[in-house]
């Protein structure tokens, strides 16, 4: 999505940058998920020096339309502590979920940019994006992440985005009620540890949220 909004403007400039630090994360994430510690470890040092200075600049001068914005600055402070949990993490050689969590912080950086630019319709289906993977069921989490299953309404939130497009966005959009439905019933029966059934369905649910990104991205929806 990032690269929707990069061009030649001062704030087009600030989500360039974004975009590049949003590539860096997504090399660290693969590096991690291969277990390749020394290049992860590596990759993210890159990753949190371009950040910081990005950070310091758009905090103290905020770019194209995000001064006064309600939720940017907190943005930030998000993205930058999380970053700094995961440095501490590959420090400690605990790459399991790392490609998780730089994923979570790729879509901040994107409604960071989305924010900037001004893009309503983006920045709301990018705030989904981030319930839906802060959904994801991590079996240390247990507790925590059942009960945020169980109060979740995705297809409230989906209803409330207004969605529109093709006759395949619509259908789409159907599934994924469908699926949300289903995966908060699964995991009603879950204790002390997530079932196939969950882990499953929330395979699933990821899938089909994806495609439906993608067949938004392919109609143009957040261009007009």
């Amino acid at each position: 999505m990032l690269e929707l909004l990069t061009g030649s403007s001062s704030q087009e400039s600030v989500n360039a940058k974004l975009l590049i630090i949003s590539s860096k994360m997504q090399v660290t994430a693969a590096t991690a998920q291969a277990f390749n510690h020394a290049a992860a470890e590596k990759m993210h040092h890159e990753v949190m020096e371009s950040w910081l200075y990005v950070a310091s600049q758009i905090t103290t001068n905020p770019p194209g339309q995000a001064s006064g914005k309600s939720g940017f600055n907190s943005l930030i402070v998000e993205i930058s502590r999380e970053l700094g949990n995961i440095r501490q993490q590959i420090a400690r050689r605990e790459l399991e979920d790392v490609h998780d969590r730089l994923e979570v912080c790729v879509t901040r950086m994107s409604l960071l940019a989305a924010m900037i630019d001004g893009n309503h319709r983006m920045s709301d289906f990018l705030r989904l994006e981030l319930v839906v993977l802060g959904l994801r069921p991590v079996a240390r989490l247990f507790e925590q992440g059942r009960e945020a299953l169980l109060t979740s309404d995705l297809p409230t939130m989906l209803a409330d985005l207004q969605l529109t497009g093709s006759q395949l966005v619509i259908d789409k959009i159907a599934v994924l009620r469908e699926l949300a439905v289903a995966l908060r019933n699964s995991v009603q029966s879950d204790q002390k540890r997530f079932a196939t059934a969950t882990l499953t369905g929330y395979l699933l649910l990821y899938q089909e949220f994806a495609a439906l990104k993608r067949l938004l991205l392919a109609e143009k929806y957040f261009q007009s």
